[in-house]
């Protein structure tokens, strides 16, 4: 008898910051945030090097989905193993939607402030793609969240 059951093919994920490995494991795909959008990845992609922008990053591990914020970085991508590396990484159940509220502010009057030199405006753009980042996964993690207290 044929046994019908797939075996997915998996590739190691490192995602590391200055201040830990922040995750490592297997996993069937991830989707990264990069300059030119949303970038997916599954084993046996080519070899290349793509700059990551703060935003939100998903993947696949045994069936189930996960998400995490992630800030500016680069991905190293090899055929099985995807090594991040990025300022900041965080999963939606650890963040404070108050201080990211209060960080997208800060960010947004620094953006907006005529005395801001442009380097200062670029630091403030990418503050305000990472606040507003942390808020909609903290969002979306509650509203599954509170989905899954329902069932």
């Amino acid at each position: 008898m044929a046994d019908n059951t797939t075996i997915k093919k998996k590739m190691t994920i490192e995602v590391v910051t200055p201040y830990e490995v922040f995750f490592e494991g297997r996993v069937e795909s991830i989707v990264i945030p990069t300059l030119d959008g949303q970038f997916g990845i599954m084993p046996g992609h080519s070899p290349l090097v793509v700059a990551i922008t703060p935003g939100i990053a998903r993947f696949e591990a045994d069936g189930q989905s996960r998400s995490f914020v992630i800030s500016e970085g680069f991905a190293e991508i090899g055929q099985h193993v995807v090594i991040i590396v990025c300022n900041a990484a965080e999963w939606p159940e650890k963040i404070d939607e108050k201080r990211a509220q209060e960080a997208l502010e800060r960010a947004m009057s620094k953006y907006n402030s005529g005395a801001s030199t442009e380097q200062q405006r670029i630091y403030a753009r990418h503050a305000i793609r990472r606040a507003k980042a942390r808020l909609a996964s903290a969002a979306e993690w509650k509203k599954h969240k509170d989905d899954h207290i329902l069932d």
